[in-house]
């Protein structure tokens, strides 16, 4: 829309004919036929009295107004050259911030990726550690020293047999843990009599839930970040056409 255009639909929603609104304006009516036609650009005193007349600012003057047209033609008027200049401002401005946050985004996104990548936080690894039973060979041989070995291993272990010379040691009864953390290949753990030895066996590596939300996470950053440089992208190239 143009200046012309803009007085012509404000004289016609005011129902001021040309001659009444020029006589209004202390102008000739056939100046303002030039203005509402464009074949002329008004001064800053008569862009000041067109606002008046019809109770507009400015800024609501020039608010539907194409803005090549508004650079090309109205740029002398000092308000709407300065309301010009300090809307750009501030649409760079704001344009510079989007970018920064978008930017923000997609490293943050490049981060987590990388933390749940390389497992920095936690690892994708697991390990079963798995004990058959408890050992009670140090407490039987204790118990040997001054008991019967029937008393002794039904003691510790519930079974004995009279007729074999391998002795059970050991109650049958297992055990097992996962960690992520390789903690060699046999662990022992004592207890108040007897102990275990845990033998590790790597399981498939399955993804933590930490590492899970670390790539959620990162998927969804980068996606933020990436449209919103893309649409900040359009903008600037409206704004600048």
């Amino acid at each position: 829309m143009t200046l012309g255009e803009k007085l012509r639909s404000l004289r016609s929603t005011s129902g001021w004919t040309q001659p009444e609104f020029a006589q209004k304006l202390g102008i000739e009516q056939s100046y303002l036929s030039k203005l509402e036609n464009d074949r002329s650009i008004p001064s800053v005193e008569i862009f000041d009295k067109l606002c008046t007349a019809y109770e507009v600012t400015p800024d609501e003057m020039i608010k539907d107004l194409d803005k090549d047209y508004v650079r090309q033609k109205l740029m002398h008027i000092p308000i709407i050259a300065n309301a010009t200049t300090n809307k750009h401002e501030v649409a760079k401005g704001k344009r510079k911030a989007a970018v920064i946050v978008c930017s923000s985004f997609i490293l943050v996104a490049t981060l987590f990726f990388f933390t749940a990548y390389l497992e920095l936080l936690s690892s994708n690894k697991y390990y079963e550690y798995r004990s058959l039973g408890v050992d009670f060979k140090h407490e039987i041989n204790e118990c040997l020293k001054t008991e019967e070995p029937k008393h002794c291993f039904m003691k510790y272990t519930a079974e004995y047999n009279s007729k074999s010379f391998d002795q059970p040691t050991h109650n049958w009864v297992s055990d097992s843990f996962l960690t992520h953390e390789y903690q060699g290949k046999v662990v022992n753990k004592a207890f108040e009599h007897g102990f275990r030895e845990y033998y590790v066996k790597q399981l498939p590596d399955k993804r933590s839930t930490a590492n899970n939300i670390f790539l959620i996470m990162a998927v969804f950053l980068m996606t933020l970040g990436v449209l919103g440089l893309i649409v900040e992208a359009r903008f600037y190239k409206i704004d600048n056409q």
